[in-house]
Parts: C-alpha cells; structure tokens; sequence
C-alpha cells in the first residue's frame, strides 16, 4: 500500500514538473528550457527573434502571395485557352477553304472548264506564281514579263523584279 502512495505522489510530482516545464518551451522553436534564465536568454536571442520575425513576413505576405500566385495561374491557364481556340479556329478555316478549293476543282474538272478559284488567299498566291516565273535569281524571264509597253492591253500587269545586280541589264533589252 505504501509503495503505491509513493508512486502516485512521484507521478502527481513529474507532471507537475512538466506543467512547470511548459512554462520554459518554445513553441515558435520547439525547444525545452529547465532554467527562467535559459528560457529567457533564448528569448533574446538572435535565433528566435529571426524566427519570429520570418513567421510574421510570411502571415503577412502569406495569404497575398498565394492569391496573386492563384490570379496569374488563372490568367495564364485563360490566355492558353484562348491560343488553342484561336490555333483551332485557323485550322477550321483551312480545312474550309481546302474543301472548298477541292470542291471548284471537282466542279471545274466535271465542267471541263478551267476557273480561277475565288477563295480569299488564293490571289496572292497567284500572284507569287507568277512573280516566281518572272523571277530567276534576281533576272526576268524572256518569257515573263518584258520591259516593252509596245504591246496589247490584254497582257499580264507588270510585276516590279528586284535585282541584285542593278537595273541595268533589265534596260537593255
């Protein structure tokens, strides 16, 4: 009986003690102190005013940091969208103008006749056709346009030829 007296009084005795301890504990650190002293020498301390100091930037910078964090990402993910809607919209339109391309060429085929396409884009690409034909590294084709205006009205505009090497050869035809 009485060694049971004595060791309930040791534990009542121990958790006191830690009662007592958890006045010395820092929480920002987790450390134990057994002394006041040591206790309060760590409360000076560079360590733990540092600590204390990060823990407050961060409560105050924290909560805006993320939901500015949070607004970019949205953004982004907003402009990423709109890129593949734009990118799909193009590509829609080309397989349109394809289809529609290959549809006059079936029609024209059918009809035997032969027809400039009238589809948007198309006409500058002729028109790059036939500057290539007039164009051989920086000289005009004999069978391209000609600097002789001696001729019909029904003949192609003229396409203006840059040259590497000057205009000089061109006048002399």
């Amino acid at each position: 009986m009485k060694i049971q007296v004595l060791a309930e009084r040791e534990q009542k005795i121990q958790t006191e003690v830690k009662e007592i301890r958890k006045v010395f504990y820092c929480d920002l650190c987790n450390k134990q102190y057994k002394l006041a002293v040591e206790f309060e020498a760590h409360l000076s301390s560079y360590d733990h005013n540092h600590r204390k100091r990060f823990k407050e930037m961060r409560e105050m910078h924290g909560t805006s940091s993320r939901d500015d964090r949070q607004k970019r990402e949205q953004q982004r993910q907003e402009r990423e969208m709109a890129k593949f809607a734009q990118m799909a919209d193009a590509h829609k339109q080309q397989q349109e103008q394809k289809q529609r391309q290959q549809d006059q060429q079936q029609q024209d085929e059918e009809s035997g006749s032969v027809s400039v396409p009238t589809a948007p884009g198309t006409t500058t690409a002729l028109a790059n056709q036939d500057q290539r034909k007039a164009l051989k590294f920086g000289f005009s084709s004999k069978g391209g346009t000609s600097k002789n205006t001696t001729g019909s009205a029904a003949k192609k505009p003229k396409v203006a030829v840059a040259s590497v090497f000057g205009h000089d050869s061109d006048e002399e035809q």
